[in-house]
């Protein structure tokens, strides 16, 4: 299987600490939560179960019963509290086959299965590029990172992302849909998320 090059990491280990006390990430968009609606898109890329991993942390025991019906691995991240760059570097400290990872933010339910398409297909043309979604000039989610830059940021910590160390000449920016830039972080972003999400639905 194609697609079986590159590591799916759904990045789900978050306080959620401006959505308020309950975690973001189980909370329901229209019939599914938004860790469920990322991960049965994922599923649908015809993508290996073991292919997928998702990260967790804040939560992590009500995360694992929601996801025991999908058979996919959960790590722990124990640091999770030090931001989404632990949980970066997690998964880079164990072995990676892979030729490339695609990191997911658990809070990014939007992101339509041609989007995912797109940024594998591009990738699978250019396995030493860093593939990065676009919309309209703003530049989103998911990464796709190629292993030769897997030890420039195997340390990341606190609440940095990828992006900043890797080297800007090395990306490639595909045009995608707006919810490759839109995560829900508040309430009125899941009201407006509901809305969004039954919109890309129609296109």
């Amino acid at each position: 299987m194609i697609n079986s090059k590159i590591l799916k990491v759904v990045l789900a280990a978050g306080l959620s600490k401006r959505y308020g006390l309950r975690n973001k990430i189980l909370e329901k968009i229209n019939a599914k939560s938004i860790i469920e609606s990322i991960l049965e898109n994922l599923i649908s890329l015809n993508a290996y179960k073991k292919d997928i991993i998702i990260i967790g942390g804040n939560d992590y025991i009500s995360l694992k019963k929601k996801m025991s019906k999908y058979d996919i691995k959960i790590m722990y991240n124990q640091n999770y509290r030090k931001g989404i760059g632990s949980s970066v570097s997690l998964i880079l400290k164990k072995k990676i086959t892979y030729s490339g990872i695609m990191f997911i933010p658990g809070d990014m339910p939007l992101i339509t299965l041609k989007d995912y398409k797109k940024l594998i297909m591009t990738f699978l043309n250019n396995e030493n590029k860093i593939i990065s979604p676009s919309y309209k000039g703003i530049y989103g989610n998911p990464l796709i990172i190629p292993k030769i830059y897997f030890n420039l940021i195997k340390n990341l910590q606190k609440d940095n992302g990828a992006r900043k160390f890797l080297p800007p000449k090395e990306f490639i920016y595909v045009p995608c849909s707006k919810g490759t830039i839109f995560d829900i972080d508040t309430k009125s972003k899941l009201l407006k998320a509901k809305i969004l999400n039954k919109m890309l639905m129609n296109k």
